[in-house]
């Protein structure tokens, strides 16, 4: 990895008035727009979590899907601008930019984790003990992990015409399907079912994990461990496959 170069693609971010608008700001306000819908902030839901709280992890992942999967996604955009090549004529390694990329979209979770929470403290009057909070906004950037390697496997396999497509879809389903939308709590038992295969869904339980009983980290880990595992060796055996 090359710090140099990380710290332009963090300039890149932070100039970025899409990443700032859709990334950082629209999960806190969709936290806003939730809670209402969903009981305010006297309600719970069944497994003794405070709607308000559950709602601010939500949004938060949201944010932490959004601005890794596409960082990482742009790697198709700047192979098909040439900035790659000009790259190449630089002492940064082929590996060396992927992995820049890598540590960029887990810098790039952060702002909207920490927005979503000041929200929830501030306007929604979320409270949690001081470990708690250090133990749910540590697995909720922690959980941007597989996020990252979902967008830079896209970036390695998608065109340049085609990302913006796959990354909008991928979001969508991931949020649709993996609870953020619709709160497990509350979903029927085949949206359920299908929540329990993608990682959003286990890293919601994993943060939940220091304020609500009968969660199962065990097999939270595995899960999520399983997708971090395979689309880790994915991304390398397409990055082997397009330098060799």
């Amino acid at each position: 990895m090359n710090a140099r170069f990380l710290a332009l693609e963090l300039r890149r971010a932070v100039r970025n008035g899409r990443y700032l608008i859709f990334t950082v700001a629209v999960p806190a306000l969709m936290f806003v727009l939730f809670v209402n819908l969903y009981g305010g902030q006297a309600g719970t839901f069944p497994n003794g979590v405070p709607v308000v709280t559950s709602l601010m992890m939500n949004m938060a992942l949201f944010g932490v899907i959004a601005g890794p999967l596409s960082t990482g996604a742009g790697i198709a955009v700047e192979r098909g601008t040439g900035w790659q090549r000009q790259l190449q004529l630089t002492p940064l390694s082929s590996t060396g930019y992927v992995l820049t990329k890598g540590v960029l979209g887990m810098v790039v979770a952060l702002p909207a984790i920490l927005l979503v929470s000041l929200v929830g403290v501030v306007v929604e009057g979320v409270r949690l003990e001081p470990l708690q909070w250090v133990a749910v906004l540590g697995t909720l950037w922690l959980a941007a992990l597989p996020f990252v390697l979902v967008g830079i496997v896209v970036g390695l396999f998608a065109t340049p015409d085609g990302m913006q497509a796959v990354t909008g879809v991928a979001s969508m389903l991931f949020g649709l399907l993996g609870g953020i939308w619709i709160p497990a709590d509350v979903a029927p038992d085949w949206l359920r079912t299908i929540m329990q295969v993608l990682p959003v869904y286990w890293a919601k339980e994993l943060a939940l994990a220091s304020v609500a009983s009968g969660v199962d980290v065990g097999r939270a880990v595995l899960v999520v461990g399983a997708w971090v595992l395979g689309l880790g060796l994915l991304a390398a055996r397409r990055f082997r496959a397009a330098h060799v």
